[in-house]
């Protein structure tokens, strides 16, 4: 597994201090051309060289952040890339600040930049879905670096590091002056979007690059722990010592690969789904369901639920609760299992894509032999240099699926009708009916897989023929009486409807 991480290859040349500062001496230089501003000696630079301290950094970003919400509505988004972005850079400009030797470090460009940029978008018309693109982009790529905070830092490391600030830089003065560019001309229509997304696209090799240098020191680092402790002693008690050690320094590893793994794949977090659908259980409610038949059918033998109602029927409040009561299973080691709320309000929680990114993380992150799965396919893509296509991961998800002697696995996907049905050719909601049917014909006794969705006719058409149980919310008499308990429970809560 270590072999194919330790065999990445990685630069050779060994930058030097000198050499670290003509780059970002020139970087500033170009910076100055393209925007017409001299990050060293512009106002909005001079309050983070006073930063010792990401918290101050983060201070002073929110309020120009909120000073622009404030001037254009809205936007609450815009925050969302501060927190990961100024932890990675920071992390790299502590570790290469002091090899460059310039008035401002790094960091402190790169934040100055920002700052600019967002002083320039205020005027601009449609700069603010403009600044999310770009600013919640640099969030995803930073996400992923974060690896790279706990990881010594070879010097190979320090130039892919160097060059990701200098790229960022780059990716700002571009925004900056078109942004200007477009104060005149009122519309960001003529934005030099060609430019901005080969910045985008190069900051994406180099991150992906980065992750993996992070990926291979960590094995270093814990190859070296484990031949030190071989030699210490051979005795019995040394023996089961050293067991101990190897056990908690595999786990260590594992979930440091796997740290990395995430990184890589990036999927949305539906937990956040499953946290707003779970407080809205009430005691009692769902209970006619876990005592009826169909659950317990649906529980021992490899078969597919559908879960169907109209809107307001309490499809995810029931979902939710599916999903407790496997996870109590899970910790109990008798099941694996993933769980998936499509989202209309959320671009990465409506495609067939997201689904299977969030299935193979969790999946991996309860099971060793699933994260091995995971890992070969990390490995078969450069170490993570290049993207698996939609039907890799699928054909990933089987390999785990298909793995020998494992406890039953359960799927469990939420609103499939958030899923659009558009008119592409095949619709994202279409590529998900497809990979549900591939996966029942797998014909897996350990695969159970339940939907639920309102009850649209084109879902129904492509389940009909391979569903083993089905329940209409509308007609259960329990799922009734619970939405009655509901209201009558909201109503003697809210003291203005008592009155």
């Amino acid at each position: 597994m270590s072999q194919s991480l330790a065999s990445s290859s990685m630069p050779t040349s060994k930058p030097t201090s000198s050499n670290f500062k003509v780059i970002f001496e020139n970087a500033l230089k170009a910076y100055k051309k393209t925007t017409k501003q001299d990050l060293i000696v512009h106002p909005l630079a001079s309050p983070f060289q006073a930063c010792n301290s990401p918290a101050a950094i983060l201070t002073i970003l929110q309020g120009q952040v909120d000073q622009f919400i404030q001037s254009r509505g809205g936007g609450e988004r815009l925050k969302n890339w501060l927190s990961p972005t100024i932890s990675v850079l920071y992390a790299f400009s502590a570790t290469i600040g002091g090899d460059v030797g310039l008035v401002l470090s790094p960091a402190e460009v790169v934040f100055a930049g920002a700052s600019v940029l967002l002083l320039a978008a205020k005027d601009v018309e449609a700069s603010q879905d403009v600044l999310i693109d770009v600013f919640g982009r640099l969030e995803n790529f930073f996400r992923r670096l974060e690896v790279y905070i706990d990881v010594p830092a070879t010097s190979a490391m320090k130039d892919v590091m160097a060059k990701i600030m200098i790229e960022v830089r780059g990716i700002l003065g571009t925004a900056t002056m078109e942004m200007k560019q477009s104060r005149l001309k009122k519309s960001l229509k003529v934005m030099g979007k060609r430019r901005l997304e080969d910045g985008l696209k190069e900051l994406d090799k180099m991150t992906n690059q980065g992750v993996r240098m992070a990926i291979v020191e960590v094995l270093k680092i814990s190859h070296s722990i484990n031949n030190k402790v071989q030699t210490v002693i051979d005795s019995d008690d040394a023996k089961i010592v050293m067991q101990e050690t190897a056990f908690v320094a595999d786990d260590i590893k594992r979930r440091q690969l796997l740290e990395g793994l995430i990184k890589w794949q990036f999927p949305p977090d539906p937990s956040t789904n499953h946290n707003i659908a779970s407080k809205s259980q009430h005691n009692g409610t769902t209970q006619w369901f876990f005592r009826g038949s169909v659950f317990e059918e649906w529980k021992v033998a490899g078969s597919l639920l559908w879960i169907h109602g109209k809107p307001g029927s309490g499809k995810s409040v029931l979902c939710s609760a599916i999903i407790q009561d496997i996870i109590a299973l899970r910790e109990a080691g008798l099941a694996s299992m993933a769980y998936f709320y499509f989202d209309l309000r959320d671009m990465d929680k409506r495609s067939r894509r997201g689904l299977l990114t969030s299935f193979l993380v969790q999946l991996s992150t309860h099971s060793n032999p699933f994260c091995d799965v995971l890992f070969r396919l990390y490995g078969a893509h450069d170490d993570g240099a290049r993207q698996p296509s939609d039907s890799t991961l699928l054909n990933c998800l089987k390999d785990m699926l298909t793995l020998p002697d494992q406890a039953p696995v359960y799927l469990i996907l939420d609103a499939l009708d958030e899923c659009p049905n558009t008119l592409g050719v095949p619709s994202s909601r279409e590529q998900v009916l497809e990979l549900v049917k591939e996966l029942i014909h797998l014909h897996l006794p350990s695969l159970r897989i339940c939907v639920t969705s309102r009850p649209e006719v084109d879902i129904q058409a492509a389940l009909g023929n391979i569903l083993s149980h089905s329940v209409s919310l509308h007609d259960e008499r329990g799922q009734n009486t619970d939405i009655a308990d509901y209201i009558t429970s909201a109503v003697h809560s809210d003291r203005r409807m008592r009155k």
